[in-house]
C-alpha cells in the first residue's frame, strides 16, 4: 500500500514538472520582454568618415510590457554595430556614465541616444577606422532586440 502512495506522489510530480515544462516552453520564449520593443537606427548623412561624421540616432520604443535588456550605463543604454565579415563591432564609441543601471523600458516609453561617428570601430580593445566601402550597421538594444540594417558608405581617407 505504502508503495502505491508513492508512485500516486511521484505520478502527481510528473504531471506538475511536465506541466511546468509546457507552460515555460510557450510563455518564455521572450524571457526578457522585447515582444513589443521597436528600435529605429538614423544617420544624418549617407557616408561617413574622419573628416566627414555622421550623427548618428537610435531610438527604442516599447509598445508592450516592460522590458529589461541588461544592466550597464544609464546614460548609455542603446548602441549599434557594424557588420565587417563575418564579425560584428561596435560603432558607439562614447563616454558614458559609470553607474550599473537596469537597462530597459516600462509601457509606452520610448529612448533616443544620439552620438557623432566617424567611421570608427572597436576591434578588441583598439579603435580601428574601417576601410572605404559600403557597410551595414544595426542599432541595439542589448541582446533583446535590433533594428533592420541600414547601409552607410564610409569614405576613403585620401578623398576627405
Amino acid at each position: 500500500m505504502a508503495d502505491r502512495g508513492v508512485r500516486r506522489i511521484c505520478s502527481a510530480r510528473s504531471t506538475a514538472l511536465a506541466g511546468l515544462l509546457v507552460i515555460a516552453a510557450s510563455g518564455c520564449s521572450d524571457p526578457f520582454g522585447g515582444a513589443g520593443l521597436e528600435v529605429t537606427l538614423w544617420f544624418s548623412h549617407t557616408e561617413v568618415g574622419p573628416h566627414a561624421p555622421v550623427i548618428v540616432t537610435v531610438t527604442a520604443t516599447n509598445l508592450g510590457d516592460s522590458v529589461v535588456w541588461g544592466q550597464g550605463s544609464s546614460s548609455c543604454q542603446l548602441g549599434a554595430i557594424v557588420q565587417v565579415g563575418s564579425e560584428e563591432h561596435r560603432i558607439d564609441l562614447r563616454i558614458c556614465t559609470a553607474d550599473l543601471a537596469p537597462q530597459g523600458l516600462g509601457p509606452n516609453e520610448s529612448r533616443t541616444e544620439e552620438w557623432i561617428w566617424t567611421g570608427e570601430v572597436l576591434v578588441g580593445n583598439s579603435v580601428v577606422t574601417l576601410t572605404a566601402g559600403e557597410y551595414q550597421v544595426q542599432a541595439l538594444a542589448g541582446e533583446v532586440k535590433r533594428s533592420d540594417p541600414r547601409t552607410i558608405r564610409v569614405l576613403p581617407v585620401s578623398s576627405e
